[in-house]
């Protein structure tokens, strides 16, 4: 409510409602519930408003929480791959160690075989 209208009311009251008129106090009244009917429709447009966005704020946060659960689910999917593949790559490792080793012996038996050759040959005379 407006200063001036408190004050004008005060001042009429003191003065015994010497010169205002039931008029002038009907104005002053309807402007009043002009000014509270405008102040209301100003907080209820603003409360509607509110409203709205957190409407807005909720529908984000399922979003947001659907898709946090979806991103849980693929890092636990994600985990169980890397694992898989963790043990395929020891698996080959263990694989390629052991056909190395064999590859390993055969050559060595093959150079003993040469060596051995080469020993027999040295021993034949006049060659």
């Amino acid at each position: 409510m407006k200063l001036w209208i408190w004050t004008a009311l005060a001042a009429a009251g003191a003065a015994g409602c010497a010169g205002v008129s039931k008029q002038d106090l009907d104005a002053v009244k309807a402007e009043m519930l002009a000014n509270d009917a405008k102040t209301a429709a100003a907080l209820k447009s603003e409360l509607t408003g509110i409203d709205q966005k957190y409407v807005t704020v909720q529908q984000i946060e399922n979003r947001v929480g659907k898709q946090l659960e979806e991103m849980a689910k693929l890092l636990k999917e994600l985990q169980e791959l890397r694992k898989e593949l963790v043990d395929k790559v020891n698996l080959a490792n263990s694989n390629v160690i052991k056909s190395l080793e064999f590859e390993e012996k055969l050559m060595s038996d093959r150079l003993a075989q040469l060596r051995l050759m080469i020993e027999e040959l040295k021993k034949k005379p006049g060659q």
